[in-house]
């Protein structure tokens, strides 16, 4: 039969008359021979695929968004997409973002974990297809507040924020500080002492030591893996939670349930505000629904 016919039935073209018996033989046919369609071909014919790429920074995204990455998948694929990750290795340059073009014409480019805006701003100025951002589903300059404001209920007059040193977090943790900073004003009192941490323990005894020495008594962690080496570094100088230090984190993973006071971030329902937005944006979004708050103070016996 004709090349013609055989596009036809594979890529189920409407309004072709072609009978039930010679579709059903090119699709037995296509079986048979292990036929898969080229991606490539149907994206330079449509202008774009079905696949939605997601770029993520170079780090460990830890459980909230691994839950937001699940929903996407699950959610696109039930609609005829395939998401694609990639995790990018160092800072996003024009000619990284080039490479990725020469490979994938998308149907969508989504940034989940903390891309920096400079270089989400990048995408936007190179990406072949409209680039939507998680930034602003979650409210970091809250996560702050809120942890200054418990501290500061509960008699504490000096504070101190500790900040990843990882470049690829200092868009949030900025955010999570001037919210810390805010608090303090609000409240009348210093602003909070800042110490910054690597993924040692020595980085973090180091941390403890300096907000000690400056007289600080609570400390908002920028996540609950930073605030987990606080008290094993507290602990590892002598000290103790909450009566040396009081320690307050955010994300409430699971090791934190043992005693971190943590803002707790509500994974479901921060996937559910960004699967939402992307499918909005590709216009197959279900009927609008409350994700719900997605925020939470925790009291454990840390703080």
């Amino acid at each position: 039969m004709s090349r013609a016919t055989v596009s036809y039935v594979l890529n189920d073209t409407p309004n072709k008359q072609i009978s039930l018996k010679t579709r059903e033989l090119v699709i037995e046919t296509a079986r048979r021979l292990g036929h898969v369609p080229n991606p490539q071909a149907k994206a330079l014919k449509t202008g774009s695929s079905n696949i939605v790429l997601c770029i993520v920074p170079a780090l460990t995204l830890g459980f909230v968004f691994d839950r937001s990455l699940d929903s996407l998948t699950r959610e696109l694929g039930s609609r005829g997409f395939t998401l694609l990750v990639h995790r990018a290795a160092d800072r996003l340059d024009a000619p990284t973002v080039r490479d990725l073009w020469a490979y994938l014409t998308p149907k969508l480019v989504v940034t989940i974990g903390g891309l920096p805006p400079s270089e989400t701003e990048l995408l936007e100025r190179h990406a072949p297809a409209a680039v939507v951002s998680d930034y602003g589903i979650v409210e970091h300059h809250r996560i702050g507040r809120l942890q200054a404001e418990h501290l500061i209920s509960t008699g504490h007059r000096s504070l101190g924020y500790v900040m990843p040193a990882d470049p690829a977090l200092r868009a949030y943790a900025l955010d999570r500080l001037a919210g810390v900073r805010e608090a303090c004003a609000d409240a009348l009192i210093a602003a909070p002492e800042v110490a910054t941490v690597h993924d040692d323990l020595q980085s973090s005894r180091a941390a403890v030591a300096h907000l000690r020495n400056a007289g600080v008594t609570g400390a908002c962690c920028h996540n609950d893996d930073v605030a987990l080496m606080i008290l094993e570094a507290l602990r590892a100088s002598g000290g103790a939670a909450p009566q040396d230090l009081a320690v307050i984190g955010s994300d409430d993973v699971p090791l934190a349930q043992l005693e971190l006071t943590t803002v707790a971030l509500l994974a479901d329902a921060v996937a559910a505000r960004i699967t939402k937005r992307v499918l909005d944006r590709l216009g197959v979004a279900d009927e609008p629904h409350e994700a719900g708050e997605i925020l939470r103070l925790v009291r454990r016996t840390s703080a």
